[in-house]
């Protein structure tokens, strides 16, 4: 596994078009390659110190509830040059079933469930426990505030009780989202007009309105308390990683990068995202100036992040470990897929598609798993 921090710092302001110089490696580096062993013993991963007043803003980090994502699909095969060390150490543990596609379906987490988010209904999942249906119309690309479940119906942005079910009003928004995103209590989206524009939207008491319009196209986006951070394809064959304030304001964005654009960007102390141009798993500060390869020659997609990074591809679901091959928990079947990922202090959890209009969601205890 590369545990060197990326020589090519890509960051500029939106308002100031020079670039970053490269500079001798950070503590972020050194931290963020510790990922696996400082959750294995409990500590903060990839904190940073506080940038000084003239530099990028680094958002205050507090646990935040995975948001739903759109599905990515480990569909590549991995590349030879990493082989995965085999150490299942578990049988994991099937919580629900359900005759809906897999690809329609979202997962969430907070501290003690697992949220699976389908267009009828949300599933509230616990390990040991039965599943516990919620009656609400979710449609499509909700996620999970800290209280709540957040998506669009008739016309307005509304939140809905994780354990009743009963929903209410937030803001007036005339267009449905392409994806909401969410952080603690604060939530954002990923909104398409008409005529094809991009934005993120937020809301400020009750009124919704934009933060960011995009210059080109957003591919993903994930909240850091206050801060929304999104992928974002200014011209067809670039792509670059910003972020700016739900509130609204300049955004900050990194210099652009040619090929395919990340699917999936996770925040969990640190943004995570897999790029598929070198197979690479990479580990941004908030502030968009540290970077670092996890790991490489990988397949990664999805990806979940909580004390430790998961990957799954075909070949199974797997932990990163620092300076060594990723460890593989799970051993997936032939032909098995997995099409969400998502994580929590205690458990792993994922979706599997299981043929035609099916999916399994299944679990594994992660807090047994033998340290680095």
């Amino acid at each position: 596994m590369a545990n060197q921090l990326a020589a090519d710092r890509w960051v500029h302001s939106a308002q100031s078009p020079e670039y970053i110089d490269s500079v001798a490696a950070s503590p972020f580096a050194v931290v963020c390659s510790l990922l696996a062993v400082a959750g294995a013993l409990g500590l903060a991963a990839c904190d940073r110190p506080p940038a000084s007043e003239d530099s990028r803003p680094a958002p205050a980090v507090t646990p935040s509830a995975t948001a739903p994502r759109p599905s990515a699909v480990g569909s590549e095969m991995p590349g030879p040059p990493q082989a995965a060390a085999s150490s299942e150490h578990s049988e994991p543990t099937p919580l629900l079933s359900l005759s809906t596609s897999a690809y329609q379906a979202s997962l969430a987490v907070d501290d003690d469930a697992a949220f699976l988010l389908t267009s009828h209904a949300a599933y509230r999942l616990v390990p040991g426990r039965a599943p516990e249906a919620l009656a609400v119309e979710l449609g499509f690309g909700a996620s999970a505030t800290r209280n709540g479940l957040v998506f669009w119906s008739d016309g307005a942005v509304r939140e809905a009780s994780k354990q009743s079910g009963k929903n209410h009003r937030i803001a007036a928004l005339a267009l449905r989202p392409e994806f909401f995103v969410s952080s603690g209590d604060e939530l954002a989206w990923v909104a398409r007009s008409e005529d094809r524009r991009f934005s993120l939207g937020s809301v400020a008491g009750k009124r919704a309105f934009t933060a960011y319009a995009s210059p080109g196209t957003l591919d993903a986006a994930a909240m850091l308390n206050d801060w929304i951070f999104f992928v974002e394809r200014p011209t067809p064959t670039e792509w670059r990683i910003g972020g700016v304030r739900a509130q609204g304001g300049a955004p900050v964005v990194t210099s652009t990068r040619r090929g395919r654009a990340p699917s999936m960007l996770v925040a969990q102390h640190e943004l995570y995202y897999y790029d598929g141009n070198g197979r690479d798993v990479r580990c941004l500060s908030p502030d968009l100036r540290d970077e670092q390869t996890l790991a490489a020659d990988f397949v990664c997609s999805p990806l979940a992040v909580a004390e430790r990074v998961y990957c799954a591809n075909v070949e199974g679901i797997f932990e990163l470990v620092p300076h060594g091959r990723p460890r593989r928990l799970v051993k997936l079947g032939l032909g098995a897929t997995v099409t969400d990922l998502a994580a929590n202090g205690r458990h792993l959890f994922w979706i599997a598609d299981a043929g035609a209009d099916k999916l399994v969601v299944n679990a594994l205890e992660t807090t047994a798993s033998p340290a680095p």
